[in-house]
């Protein structure tokens, strides 16, 4: 204990921002990793079953086990086997605005680490050019004295902050780095997922229309909605 205090001390007033950015910084990770647990949950297997269902038309069965799933693709897919009667731009819509609710709460409080990265060297460096400053005043009190211990003791001090501000700055890099990947890695597969049933919805509609006839109207789908996701590929 007593060594951390003398390297916090050693390092000069600018530890204590450091301190303060590291605490935070901690605070951020450990939240995130609780938030990516609860919020960004992509289950295995959950779009394939829910592919196979829908194909022998078993809707029901395939909306309760988006329903029973945590995330935003089991979301995404609920919204779309619950609004599947409607146009394919509305459920468009609709799975854009659920998938955004998840990312927004995903992507919260990552800034704090992308700042404490840029932020966290800057300060050590600045508390290494005010040690070295004293430890320059240092050497020319010292000159006519002879004694140089004091002078290079002021000198490894000073890069004391240098040396914490660079870990701080890799820890939040590495963290930050990890959350920005599982974002982009849930937002592609939530898309990809809702992208997928929405085209299977589709063929399904065209080839009971094949089979009834254009005059069949107890299509589950509208002709006006998911017939125009042949010409546009459906975004999530």
């Amino acid at each position: 204990m007593s060594n951390v205090v003398h390297f916090i001390r050693a390092g000069g007033l600018v530890m204590y921002p450091l301190i303060v950015l590291s605490l935070a910084a901690v605070v951020v990770i450990v939240e995130r990793l609780l938030a990516f647990r609860q919020l960004g949950m992509i289950h295995p297997g959950l779009l394939k079953k829910t592919l196979t269902l829908c194909r022998s038309k078993n809707y029901d069965e395939a909306y309760n086990l988006c329903a029973a799933a945590s995330g935003p693709q089991a979301a995404c897919l609920c919204i779309v086997l619950r609004y599947h009667s409607r146009p394919v731009r509305e459920i468009e819509r609709i799975v854009e605005e659920t998938g955004q609710e998840f990312f927004i709460k995903l992507e919260r409080f990552l800034p704090v680490l992308d700042t404490t990265t840029t932020t966290a060297p800057l300060l050590g460096l600045l508390g290494t050019i005010v040690g070295m400053i004293g430890a320059f005043n240092a050497i020319a009190l010292q000159q006519h004295k002879g004694n140089s211990d004091a002078v290079l003791g002021g000198v490894g001090e000073a890069l004391y902050a240098t040396a914490t501000g660079l870990i701080i700055a890799v820890t939040c890099f590495m963290a930050y780095n990890y959350f920005t990947a599982r974002l982009r890695n849930v937002t592609a597969e939530t898309e990809q997922g809702a992208t997928k049933l929405i085209n299977l919805l589709v063929e399904q509609h065209h080839l009971e229309r094949a089979d009834h006839g254009p005059d069949n109207h107890a299509a589950t789908l509208t002709r006006g909605g998911m017939d125009h996701a042949i010409q546009a590929t459906p975004r999530a």
